[in-house]
C-alpha cells in the first residue's frame, strides 16, 4: 500500500509539473540563403522548406533581401503536390490556446495565372494544418485566392467547420511584378470567439488588416494540435500552365511579434526576417526544482 501511495503521488506530481510548464515560443525564418543557386530549396538547413518542395529552387532572379530567394515552379495540368510550394514543420506542437503567425513575401511575375478552375475554383495559398491527438488529419486552416478579377479576391475556411469567410477589396488581389507581403494569424481553439471561445483569425496584405474572423473555429476538438504550415502545395483543378513565382523571408512563429498593425494587433510585418541568421529558435527550459 505504501508503494502504491508513493506511485500515485509521483504520478500526480509529474502531471502537475507537465500542466504547469509553459509552452516555449519558437520561430522558423526561411531566408533561403544557405543553398546553391539552382538546387532544390529543401536542403534541411532550417532556412528553407522541409518537405513537398520538389519544384522549389534557390534563386537570385528575384530577391527581396539578402542574396537569394526561392523560385516556386508548377507544371501545367498538374495538381502538383510534392512539387508546388513547400511545407514548414514546427519545432514543437501547438495546442489549444496557442497562437501562430505565418508571413510570406511573394513576387508573381507578369503573365502568372493563379486561377483555379476545379476543386472549388480557388487556389490554396497559406495553410495551417491541424491533427488529432493520434496524429491523423483534422483539417487545414486555409487562405485561398479566388480567380483573378473576382469581386472578393480572398477567402478563408477551416476544413473541420466548412464555413467560408471572404475578405479583401478588388485592389487586394495579386499585383504582378512586385514584392507583396501576406500574413495570417491564428489563435487555436475548437470554439470561435463568436461562441464564447478564443478561436480567431486575422489576415493582412502589405501590413493592412483585411479581416478579423471571429466566427471560425481553428481546431476540431480541444485535444487537437497543429504541427506544420504549408505554402500552396496543391493546385485545385490543376495548374493552367507551366509557370513560376518567387517567395522570400517566410516567417512562421508562435512568439508574439513586436510589430503592431494600425489596430494594435501583433504582426510579423513585411521583411521582418530579412537578414536573420538563425533559422529557428527556442528558449531554454528553466531549471525546475521540486522539493
Amino acid at each position: 500500500m505504501k508503494h502504491s501511495n508513493i506511485l500515485i503521488r509521483s504520478t500526480a506530481l509529474t502531471l502537475l509539473v507537465a500542466l504547469s510548464l509553459p509552452t516555449y515560443a519558437w520561430t522558423r525564418a526561411l531566408t533561403f540563403e544557405n543553398g546553391a543557386i539552382g538546387s532544390k530549396a529543401q536542403s534541411g538547413s532550417g532556412q528553407d522548406f522541409d518537405d513537398a518542395a520538389g519544384g522549389s529552387y534557390f534563386t537570385n532572379e528575384q530577391v527581396l533581401s539578402g542574396s537569394k530567394a526561392a523560385k516556386l515552379t508548377v507544371t501545367g495540368g498538374a495538381t502538383a503536390f510534392g512539387e508546388w510550394g513547400g511545407i514548414i514543420n514546427y519545432p514543437s506542437l501547438l495546442r489549444k490556446g496557442d497562437e501562430v503567425w505565418f508571413s510570406v513575401n511573394t513576387y508573381f511575375p507578369s503573365g502568372f495565372n493563379y486561377d483555379s478552375t476545379g476543386g472549388g475554383g480557388h487556389l490554396k495559398f497559406l495553410r495551417v494544418h491541424a491533427q488529432t491527438s493520434g496524429g491523423g488529419n483534422s483539417g487545414y486552416n486555409d487562405w485561398y485566392m479566388n480567380p483573378e478579377a473576382s469581386t472578393v479576391p480572398h477567402k478563408f475556411i477551416y476544413e473541420g467547420q466548412q464555413q467560408w469567410f471572404e475578405f479583401g477589396a478588388p485592389s487586394d488581389e495579386v499585383q504582378r511584378g512586385k514584392w507583396e507581403t501576406y500574413e495570417m494569424y491564428i489563435k487555436l481553439d475548437n470554439v470561435p470567439v463568436d461562441q464564447g471561445g478564443t478561436a480567431i483569425v486575422r489576415v493582412w496584405k502589405n501590413g493592412n488588416l483585411l479581416r478579423e474572423i471571429t466566427g471560425a473555429k481553428t481546431l476540431n476538438s480541444s485535444s487537437d494540435t497543429s504541427d506544420r504550415a504549408h505554402i500552396f502545395t496543391y493546385w485545385n483543378g490543376a495548374a493552367p500552365k507551366t509557370q513560376h513565382m518567387y517567395v522570400d523571408d517566410i516567417v512562421v512563429t508562435s512568439d508574439t511579434p513586436s510589430n503592431r498593425d494600425a489596430n494594435g494587433n501583433p504582426m510579423v510585418g513585411g521583411e521582418a526576417s530579412g537578414g536573420q541568421s538563425d533559422s529557428s529558435s527556442r528558449p531554454a527550459a528553466p531549471q525546475l526544482n521540486v522539493e
